[in-house]
């Protein structure tokens, strides 16, 4: 399905041709600079389930060739370039081994709202359109001043081999429906580059909890709770979409019955 409007900033997407701000463009998802770092130049992405035991493999396309064309000029050349820059330095220096524990509040957040800009720009160029609520995504847009709509986890996997460069991309609380809309519920997406996985999950509801007892991915955006296990539990050798879905499952959600109250 076409998308027609630009998904973070609502606007109706006009034809790239006549240069205006709100003209559709083609948005590199992974920009220069990420794919000079990158040891990996394709990515594999996957579609799942919370319940899943093998996510399914929907496209493995080069870095160069992933492009979303459902935003608009001005917000391609505004935030999400910006977000963009500001992320760059912090990337290089996590993958040349910083802490990302040790990160200060500012740049963790960078490197929250990164994460779910390049996760959902991804879950739009996969066979499966438009599967995180729009709510999430036109939340991110620098004008709304609403709540976040995700939480930010992150993890580092040390493995025996390289893992290839993944995105997996799982939906769950479908018995949580959201009231009025046509959108999916809960949606969950994974990224695993260069052996570090983010993590950014989008809760059909406000007042959701997690509960990490059982995770090895610590939650870092918009609150810290430390992970509850170092380790992985998953039989090796492991693929990566095994990998990617274990600590995806790890991840438990618990709904505060205070944020059912009408």
């Amino acid at each position: 399905m076409a998308v027609t409007h630009c998904i973070f900033c609502g606007y109706q997407l006009l034809p790239a041709g006549q240069n205006l701000p709100h003209s559709r463009t083609s948005e590199h998802i992974f920009a220069s600079w990420f794919r000079s770092l990158s040891d990996h130049k394709t990515i594999s992405m996957y579609l799942g389930s919370a319940s899943a035991t093998a996510p399914q493999l929907e496209r493995r396309p080069t870095l160069t060739r992933l492009v979303m064309k459902g935003v608009c000029r001005k917000c391609n050349n505004g935030w999400m370039s910006s977000l963009e820059t500001a992320v760059e330095p912090v990337m290089r220096r996590v993958f040349a081994g910083t802490d990302v524990d040790r990160l200060p509040p500012a740049e963790l957040e960078t490197l929250a709202r990164w994460t779910a800009k390049t996760a959902i720009t991804l879950s739009y160029a996969t066979p499966q359109h438009a599967s995180v609520p729009l709510l999430a995504s036109r939340s991110l847009h620098p004008a709304d001043h609403g709540p976040r709509r995700f939480a930010f986890f992150y993890s580092k996997i040390s493995a025996d081999g390289p893992l290839d460069n993944g995105h997996l991309q799982v939906g769950y609380g479908a018995e949580i429906p959201l009231v009025g809309t046509n959108e999916v519920s809960g949606t969950r997406l994974v990224l695993g580059l260069n052996g570090h996985c983010l993590v950014v999950d989008f809760p059909p509801l406000p007042g959701v909890q997690f509960n990490l007892s059982q995770s090895c991915s610590a939650e870092l955006w918009p609150v810290r709770k430390p992970a509850g296990t170092r380790k992985l539990s998953i039989a090796t050798p492991a693929r990566t979409d095994q990998v990617l879905l274990a600590i995806c499952q790890a991840i438990s959600v618990e709904i505060d019955p205070a944020s059912l109250r009408v």
